[in-house]
């Protein structure tokens, strides 16, 4: 019985999702962009849900994070979309972009313990006049748990690697 209610709220959510959708897409406009620009706001809604979550070695749930386990935990449940569950696997996946093409939605990579990819964050916003910020779970310095950085401290911006879309 408890897998009929599932199926049918899945269902119901479905229908209006998608109606949602449609009265979002004008005639005039491309309805993969807008959907497109959807997924991306959701997951920056849905990250920032979560700021002041510990970081935890290996978490993937609300109890506590570590930073690739947020991106994917975050994916996952704001746009049922699957990216892999280690900075390496992120930084081996997705479509390569520079800094200056990040939009919100997208994930930075980091070198910060070791050679290589260790680290990864969401991108909130790219402005001109701000520059990048991000959300992830930090798990060194006076700053731990999920929390909102800028690519303007020298901290991350000395250990950036790069940047990957999943759109």
């Amino acid at each position: 019985m408890k897998k009929i209610a599932v199926v049918g709220f899945i269902l119901v959510f479905s229908a209006l999702f998608l109606f949602s959708v449609s009265d979002l897409v004008s005639e005039d406009s491309s309805p993969e962009l807008d959907i497109e620009e959807l997924l991306r706001k959701s997951i920056t809604l849905i990250a920032q849900e979560y700021l002041g979550v510990p970081y935890k070695y290996a978490g993937v749930t609300p109890d506590g994070f570590d930073c690739s386990g947020f991106v994917y935990f975050v994916y996952k449940e704001a746009a049922g979309m699957q990216v892999s569950r280690s900075s390496t696997g992120i930084w081996n996946s997705g479509k390569v972009i520079t800094l200056a093409q990040v939009r919100p939605g997208d994930i930075l990579v980091f070198t910060t313990i070791r050679p290589g990819a260790s680290h990864t964050g969401i991108v909130l916003e790219n402005s001109p006049s701000g520059g990048v910020s991000f959300i992830h779970s930090a798990s060194q310095g006076s700053k731990t748990g999920v929390i909102i950085s800028s690519m303007n401290e020298s901290y991350y911006k000395t250990r950036f690697m790069g940047a990957r879309c999943y759109f």
